[in-house]
């Protein structure tokens, strides 16, 4: 008999380090779902970007009149209603996507979690599909440093993206397991696997 796999959120503040987690859980056997690569991929959908296009203008385009990320990123994290109009569009899809993935996972059998890691957990309610929930607790310096070496951000722009989102506190009150990605990638790796033999290890 195949026991459903559990599901997993991954939750916590930007650049805290939620796909290394992600990545970690794979190397136990989860499969994962990337929310953040599924929404990168609607932007290449006419219907989609015709949508983004009506919404905030034709200066969200690139040379090549594809949409410019970082362009839409520097838009919508100037006002939350800017945010909510591209959630708007994008959320429903990506959450419907989610649930047809998952439902193909569990068809398949064979894997003890899914994972799904996903800026928005709480705010897009993906989290109510979730058996555990994980918040990733890493100090600010730290985010600040990646937010700059992988997204070559300005000082500020990691704060202004999480003014937006529910507090890390709130976060936190509502996870189930908390991991500290705060010291080597050893030290995290091993908190990962004292998780994973805790709540999947007697499947």
């Amino acid at each position: 008999m195949n026991l459903k796999p559990k599901i997993i959120g991954i939750t916590g503040g930007i650049s805290s380090g939620k796909s290394t987690i992600a990545r970690m859980l794979a190397s136990l056997g989860a499969e994962t779902i990337d929310a953040d690569e599924m929404c990168h991929k609607l932007l290449t959908k006419k219907d989609i970007k015709a949508k983004i296009i009506e919404r905030f203008g034709n200066s969200v385009l690139d040379i090549n009149g594809k949409i410019d990320r970082s362009r839409l990123a520097e838009i919508v994290f100037q006002d939350k209603n800017s945010l909510d109009g591209l959630c708007s569009i994008l959320h429903p899809i990506v959450i419907e996507q989610i649930r047809s993935r998952i439902g193909e996972i569990e068809k398949r059998g064979r894997r003890r979690a899914i994972v799904i890691d996903a800026a928005l957990l709480e705010e897009s309610d993906l989290s109510l599909l979730c058996d555990f929930i994980i918040f990733v607790n890493t100090g600010r310096d730290h985010r600040v440093s990646r937010g700059k070496i992988s997204r070559h951000w300005q000082e500020g722009e990691l704060e202004r993206r999480e003014r937006y989102q529910m507090s890390l506190e709130e976060k936190r009150k509502k996870s189930d397991y908390v991991i500290d990605n705060n010291f080597t990638e050893e030290n995290t790796y091993r908190q990962i696997n004292e998780f994973w033999q805790l709540y999947l290890g007697k499947n």
